[in-house]
């Protein structure tokens, strides 16, 4: 594929949703020199889940990969036995080898719903990290400082703190940085959270007489907590969420995110998204439709625009209309009395005994009988055949 080197397209690249970048003007004469580069994503498995903060990357990634660049995708499943604390405020649970396997068996297929996978070299880092012999891994501390890692701001903290860092997290930027030597990376994307181990793979490469890569990092995407947008924290939007499901979550963020996800989770053109902003800031327009039409687009890329219009309607059925969904999923349990929280489980709307027993507390637990709708406020729940179990606004179970 012939390489383009439109500037406009470029110039959107370079800024689009974009934090920093290091160097720029190397970058962008790199980019409209017509040479192919390697461009360069390393994602840890550390849930078998893609999340929308993880896809805005990989979105990005497809920008270089339609201008014909060469895309380098390494899944760390030997730098997820450590785990990144680039954003972590205490130590992250350390995966075993079963757990990584098991959340990579699905990985390519998420990642084929934004890139053309076909055309995406993959590599596994344990293919050169797991055969680095203790000397060259001195060898390779030695580009750094204990000052330079303990510095680092997330680990100045926990150090202020007296938490606990592990010797192991040290450890993380120079396998990453290696990384970038073992597949020759011109360039290496990332969250803003990753600049000091995008930053070590320059480093480590010039100690091995490369070219230093070129890095850029793209703007924070909150979660639906407040927080990064995390596995470790479950404040996610999965890419396999299911479209009613997303759409209802994506309804739930506050509206002055609104146009930080329409810029980088979405490739609406930059000149509309200016005018939706203009049209908030002015108040001309209810931020609830402006909303509706940002997850419409979203469930529209990762699944399809029919989805995407039953997902809405959907949506308005419920918490517009005050009607059930359409579609309620349905789960045989016998009729008889039940123990509340072990029901909840049963059903899939409590994750254990104690998310089921907050839900009760809350009041969030009801049971819908024809048209009488009534709070759960017993330990056990009567169940019968057609009652419907609801747990907070969009969780629905019928007993059949």
């Amino acid at each position: 594929m012939k390489i383009i080197t439109d500037e406009n397209k470029i110039e959107e690249i370079l800024t689009r949703g974009t934090e920093d970048i290091i160097e720029k003007e190397s970058l962008k004469k790199r980019l409209l020199s017509g040479k192919k580069l390697n461009i360069k994503l390393g994602i840890d498995p550390t849930g078998p889940k893609i999340h929308l903060g993880r896809a805005t990357i990989l979105m990005k990634l497809r920008d270089f990969q339609d201008l014909g660049h060469n895309i380098i995708l390494i899944i760390g499943n030997f730098t997820a036995l450590i785990g990144d604390a680039s954003d972590k405020d205490a130590m992250r649970k350390v995966l075993t080898e079963k757990e990584i396997k098991e959340n990579v068996k699905d990985y390519l297929n998420q990642i084929g719903k934004i890139l053309d996978i076909k055309k995406v070299q993959v590599k596994y880092n344990k293919d050169w990290l797991g055969k680095i012999k203790p000397e060259e891994f001195i060898q390779l501390a030695m580009n750094f400082t204990a000052q330079q890692m303990i510095q680092r701001r997330n680990f100045k903290e926990r150090w202020d703190k007296e938490s606990p860092i592990g010797l192991h997290e040290l450890m993380y930027p120079l396998l990453q940085g290696y990384d970038s030597v073992a597949i020759k990376s011109d360039v290496e994307i990332g969250g803003f959270d990753q600049l000091f181990n995008l930053k070590a793979g320059r480093v480590l490469q010039r100690a091995f007489n490369q070219e230093p890569q070129d890095v850029m990092t793209f703007r924070m995407i909150y979660g639906l907590d407040g927080r990064k947008m995390s596995t470790s924290w479950g404040n996610v939007i999965n890419i396999l969420d299911e479209p009613v499901d997303m759409f209802g979550k994506l309804m739930t963020l506050k509206d002055e995110l609104m146009i930080d996800y329409f810029e980088s989770c979405t490739r609406i053109p930059m000149i509309q998204i200016e005018e939706i902003k203009k049209s908030l800031k002015n108040k001309e327009v209810n931020p609830k439709e402006i909303k509706k039409a940002l997850a419409k687009e979203i469930v529209t890329i990762f699944h399809n625009s029919n989805e995407a219009q039953r997902a809405q309607e959907e949506f308005e059925q419920v918490f517009e209309d005050k009607k059930l969904p359409t579609e309620i999923e349905e789960v045989q349990v016998e009729n008889g009395e039940h123990n509340a929280q072990e029901l909840l489980i049963k059903l899939s709307l409590a994750k254990s005994k104690s998310d089921a027993k907050r839900l009760l507390e809350q009041g969030g637990v009801k049971t819908i009988i024809n048209t009488i709708t009534e709070v759960v406020k017993t330990d056990n729940i009567k169940t019968e055949k057609g009652m419907i179990i609801q747990v907070g606004k969009r969780n629905f179970r019928k007993i059949i």
